[in-house]
Order: C-alpha cells, then structure tokens, then sequence
C-alpha cells in the first residue's frame, strides 16, 4: 500500500515569559520531523504580534498550547486578557473553521500542585470545561512522549479506505485468523452489534500499538482491547500496557466471554 507524507505544521505560541521552555519544545518537535511556526522570536510590538499569530495559526495543522502555574503578560487593549490566552482562542477559531485542526494543551505533570495565579486557575478550568471535539488536554509527563503522541496522530496519509458499518464494537483480526475471527463474531452477534475489519499484518501488537497513538495515545478516550488465545505459547509474551489498554491471553474458547466483559464493564463506566 503505498503512502504519503506531509510534514505537519505546528502552531507553537510565543511564550515571551518562558522563551526558554519554548525553545525545549521547539528542539523536540523539530527532532520529531515536525515543522513550528511561527519560528521567529516573539514581536515587541503588540500588533505585530498578533497578526504573526493569526498568520501562523492559520498555516497550522494543529496547535500545542504550554500551560504554566502563571498569566503572564498581558494585552494593552485588555488587561485580562494574556498573550497565552488570546493565541488560544485564536487556535479554537480554527477549530472551528478548519476541518481536521486539532489543539493540544499540555498541563504538565509537574505543575498540576503548583499554586496558581487566580487568572490562571480560571483560564486552565476555562480550557478543562471547553474541551470539544479536536481539542486534547493532557498531563503526560515526557513531552517526548507528548510530540510522539501528536507526530502520530496529525501524520497525513493516504491509505486504503475500509467500507465498515457503525457499530458497538469492531473485531480487526489478522486474515490468517479468518476462521477464529468468523467463530467468535457469530458467537457475540446474538448478544450485542459488531463488525469484522480484516487487516494484512504480520503481529497484532505494533497494529494495537500504532491505533492506540492514532487515537490519542496517552490523552486517548477510545478504550482499546488487545486479547490473544492462549495458545500457542508465543501468544503470552504479548502485552501492551498504555492508558485505555486492556491486553489479556487466555483459552480461546473464552475469547467471546471475555469480549463481552469489557465491553459491559466500558459501558458501566460511562453510565455512572
């Protein structure tokens, strides 16, 4: 199947108050093939300064937004409103606007305790409660871990496209496993609404792992089952443990069983 590749264009605010842990993201998102803009240094001028991020925004194909303990400086035309918080409303324009445009916030790990600026407090809870559809809020830790997550989802591709159903739960199973797979969707049709998706792969663990970074990685919603039948034994040393993953190896006559299971235990969470 063949493939191509754009490079993605990231929105990276200026931080005039923290040049410095701009400049740390900018060097992994550039060792990650990605490209920043805008990619100069902050404007003085404040009209500058917003046009450069109106420009820059608007050639982006997604934003990654820094959150800090602190407001930092503000516009001259309104002292409530800071330069960080006007390149994010600017950045949920394109939300808006541009199908496919996806924020990121980072909320590091390491200042979630911290005390805040009661400015700050209320722009992050503003952030947490306006989360809509393409915009990711997250605590990870590793902001390589962070770019890794993002490279992943905004990677523009062409591939084949999958005539598939809407439906409760999807079964993607190796086309080796063609006679396996078609048992145990027979078996769970009588009890809830699934599909089948055949997929060309050699393991099914570097095919979990790489729908679990397209679906968000660690800041992912989407929870992932990775189950395997116990034999032959090989089938035991693959687990893949990440947030929203469940790996389990077990008889495969209890693979319908154990499908079923997850998938009720899901729903109760979200019905609670």
């Amino acid at each position: 199947m063949n493939q191509t590749k754009k490079t993605v264009k990231v929105f990276l605010p200026w931080m005039p108050d923290n040049i410095t842990h701009r400049n740390e993201m900018k060097d992994i998102l550039v060792d990650a093939g990605l490209e920043v803009i805008p990619g100069d240094d902050c404007p003085q001028d404040e009209q500058a300064l917003m046009l450069g991020v109106k420009e820059a925004v608007t050639g982006a194909d997604c934003s990654i937004h820094i959150l800090t303990s602190y407001y930092g400086k503000t516009l001259g035309f309104d002292n409530t409103l800071s330069i960080a918080k006007f390149q994010f409303n600017e950045a949920k324009k394109c939300v808006a606007e541009k199908p496919g445009f996806k924020i990121f916030t980072w909320y590091p790990a390491n200042i979630v305790g911290e005390q805040k600026e009661p400015l700050q407090e209320a722009f992050i809870n503003e952030i947490r409660h306006g989360i809509t559809a393409n915009i990711v809020f997250t605590s990870i830790a590793s902001p390589i871990q962070l770019v890794d997550d993002i490279r992943s989802m905004m990677e523009s591709e062409e591939k084949t496209h999958f005539d598939v159903n809407n439906t409760e739960i999807f079964v993607m199973f190796n086309e080796l496993d063609q006679g396996e797979a078609e048992s145990i969707v027979d078996m769970l049709r009588d009890i809830i609404s699934v599909e089948k998706l055949n997929i060309i792969q050699d393991w099914a663990l570097p095919f979990v792992q790489q729908v679990w970074k397209k679906v968000g990685g660690a800041a992912t919603n989407t929870p992932i089952l990775l189950i395997g039948d116990e034999n032959p034994d090989v089938n035991k040393g693959k687990i893949f443990k990440a947030p929203k993953v469940v790996s389990l190896i077990v008889s495969g006559e209890l693979i319908p069983l154990e499908i079923k299971m997850q998938y009720d235990k899901i729903v109760e969470t979200i019905e609670k």
